[in-house]
């Protein structure tokens, strides 16, 4: 009886000691990577020993020991005793992070008057703010909807312009019929300051249309904020309303996300 439960014992110690190696991931963050073979240091292993948000809060682990004695002689020191490790080794995972924050983002125009409504009647703006430790792209993703690359407008050089084909589809028109079948463009420009909005930058037009991060953000016009520099920043979205001047009556709607994604 003695040697099963001996046997029982085992197992279940091996068990947690295996257990936490698992949850390690080899492709994950810096901290998942921690003890594996994609481990940048590999003298130090805090596999498993930090918090249950360990990838995502500052926390600190230490271990080790060493001890020493010896008298000394004309040639240096003679050993008594010399244990474990007095060596100081010191490793710092210091992962890729982002925080944003946007206001003024759900935005109504109303036009009693679409003959006379002036650029400023039909423009809003967007106002945010990002950092991170890493270049970033900020985008308008259209993952969700119709959108595509071909709905992306370009200038006669080739270059992307924010200018959406048909963005704002129609929903119902006064009375309550469906009129999904009209539409009208809308641009998107961005502009950028890293001192505190002491100086911003003219009104940018996308850098590329595609995926990011990793591919995890499909359908996305892109802004390579700052040509990709590091650090804290002031934006402001431009919305323009594009539609002209005798575009039907009616309810319409668009509905693209803010994303983000590093340069890498």
């Amino acid at each position: 009886m003695r040697s099963t439960w001996m046997i029982l014992f085992a197992v279940a110690i091996g068990a947690l000691l295996i257990s936490p190696a698992l949850a390690q991931d080899a492709n994950g963050t810096l901290y998942d990577q921690e003890g594996t073979a994609n481990d940048g240091y590999s003298t130090i292993n805090a596999q498993s020993q930090g918090p249950a948000n360990a990838s995502t809060t500052n926390w600190k682990y230490q271990y080790g020991s060493g001890s020493y004695s010896g008298v000394y002689k004309k040639s240096g020191w003679l050993d008594i005793s010399d244990v474990g490790d007095s060596k100081i080794d010191i490793e710092c995972d210091i992962e890729m992070y982002y925080e944003e924050s946007f206001s003024n983002n759900k935005i109504y125009v109303h036009l009693g008057d679409p003959f006379n409504a002036t650029s400023e009647d039909k423009t809003a703006y967007v106002d945010g703010y990002f950092r991170s430790n890493n270049g970033m792209y900020i985008g308008i993703s259209f993952d969700g909807t119709s959108k595509t690359a071909a709905d992306m407008l370009k200038d006669a050089s080739g270059n992307y312009t924010g200018e959406v084909r048909n963005a704002m589809v129609g929903t119902k028109d006064v009375l309550l019929r469906d009129i999904s079948d009209q539409a009208f463009n809308a641009r998107f420009t961005l502009s950028w300051s890293n001192d505190n909005g002491d100086t911003w930058s003219s009104d940018e037009v996308p850098t590329t249309f595609g995926t990011g991060a990793s591919g995890t953000v499909l359908n996305t016009l892109w802004w390579k904020v700052n040509n990709g520099d590091k650090g804290a920043y002031l934006v402001k979205y431009k919305v323009e309303l594009l539609p002209p001047a005798d575009q039907a009556d009616g309810n319409y709607h668009f509905d693209p996300a803010i994303v983000a994604a590093p340069v890498l």
